[in-house]
């Protein structure tokens, strides 16, 4: 209802220089197999709709890219989602900029209509886990336009692919190391957007955004969506879902995979989201 893996533990602790080499590696290959998958990360980086007037704000691992795959013949957007510096925040961006970041773009002050899908946070931090490892994959053979913008991209990601291997390739020890920063603050790692998702919906815990779906129920809610801004629902197209989801609890496909300790330690992490989006803590 809308609101208006498998690998054993490693007994050394990998270096992340030592991951960093290998992601060059990678990248060196990858100039020999260019393909459209890298044109994938060069659409827009939130969908911005002059012709029907709204925006819709992107928060990580919430359907972003379902959102952007069914959305796309409405997309004017001059951003790009791939990694870039946009000039207006004098920062590095990526497509999920959090509110905070787009109030601070031009199109902020058009009046447009705004949105964006939450999701509860056991699958987000699951699903975050995930994202990573494919992410150490998928974007470090991605070419960049810029050098160093490469250079801190892929540092990130191999600090972030050491976290995992120190953890184990374990969710319940991963999300016990990942240190508070991480979550909290929005401006120190552009690769690992796991932040609380009311960064996408609130501003100094004011809700600021016009419609809040729920990617729980994103079949009814995409239309409404679609509805409250004026356009024809397209038929959905579902893109970057992670295979190998289970159920178990009640709202969640992820939980069920969890330790106690792990729960508690998002029941922590993600506690204003609870009580912003009206999820159940388990």
């Amino acid at each position: 209802m809308a609101l208006h893996a498998g690998i054993p533990s490693a007994k050394l602790i990998p270096n992340p220089r030592i991951i960093l080499s290998f992601v060059e590696s990678i990248s060196k290959l990858s100039r020999l197999r260019r393909t459209g998958a890298a044109l994938l990360f060069r659409q827009v980086i939130l969908i911005i709709s002059h012709s029907h007037e709204f925006m819709l704000l992107a928060p990580w691992k919430c359907a972003s890219s379902t959102c952007h795959a069914s959305l796309s013949e409405y997309d004017q957007s001059p951003y790009s989602r791939f990694f870039h510096f946009n000039p207006h925040l004098n920062r590095v961006m990526h497509q999920h900029m959090t509110l905070a970041h787009v109030s601070a773009l031009p199109e902020a002050r058009l009046g447009y209509k705004t949105g964006a899908f939450v999701r509860n946070p056991y699958d987000r931090a699951y699903s975050g886990f995930l994202q990573i490892q494919r992410d150490f994959r998928d974007q470090s053979i991605q070419q960049f336009e810029i050098e160093w913008i490469g250079s801190l991209v892929k540092s990130q990601i191999a600090a972030n692919m050491d976290r995992v291997i120190r953890a184990g390739f374990d969710f319940d020890q991963w999300i016990e190391i990942l240190p508070d920063y991480e979550v909290f603050d929005a401006a120190r790692n552009t690769n690992m957007p796991l932040h609380p998702v009311h960064y996408w919906t609130h501003l100094a815990g004011e809700k600021n955004v016009d419609f809040i779906g729920r990617v729980e129920s994103f079949g009814t809610d995409f239309p409404a969506f679609c509805e409250f801004v004026g356009i024809e629902a397209p038929p959905i197209v579902i893109a970057n879902s992670s295979d190998g989801s289970v159920g178990g609890f009640e709202g969640s496909k992820y939980a069920a995979r969890m330790s106690r300790r792990a729960l508690d330690r998002i029941n922590d992490l993600f506690a204003a989201d609870f009580e912003y989006f009206g999820y159940e803590k388990l």
